[in-house]
């Protein structure tokens, strides 16, 4: 869908966290209560500099999820500077483990 993703980048503590893209999709996909797998048919090539190959492969869900409309007005993320800050500290230890779960190689990691 268009609109864009949350996009920002963390450094050490004590130095605030850069939002680059506040997220504007108009709708967002939810994952029923217990979760679900995600399968991508994925390139490597995608991240390539000089090809222009994002958003060319679907992503399939083992259960249905719901589709619905975002809206923003009451989204503190975008409204509180400690909630913000917070959060994204906390996706980035998440991502800081998963790639010292990989030995250390940088992963893409979305949604």
């Amino acid at each position: 869908s268009p609109g864009r993703a949350l996009s920002a980048t963390v450094g050490p503590a004590g130095q605030a966290a850069t939002v680059h893209v506040y997220p504007s999709k108009p709708e967002g996909i939810f994952a029923p209560e217990g979760g679900t797998l995600i399968f991508r048919s994925d390139s490597n090539g995608e991240d390539l500099e000089g090809f222009a190959g994002a958003g060319l492969y679907d992503s399939i869900t083992v259960t249905n999820c719901l589709h619905r409309a975002i809206g923003y007005a009451d989204e503190p993320l975008l409204f509180d500077a400690g909630f913000r800050e917070n959060m994204l500290r906390k996706l980035y230890e998440v991502g800081r483990l998963v790639e010292a779960n990989f030995g250390g190689a940088h992963q893409d990691i979305e949604g």
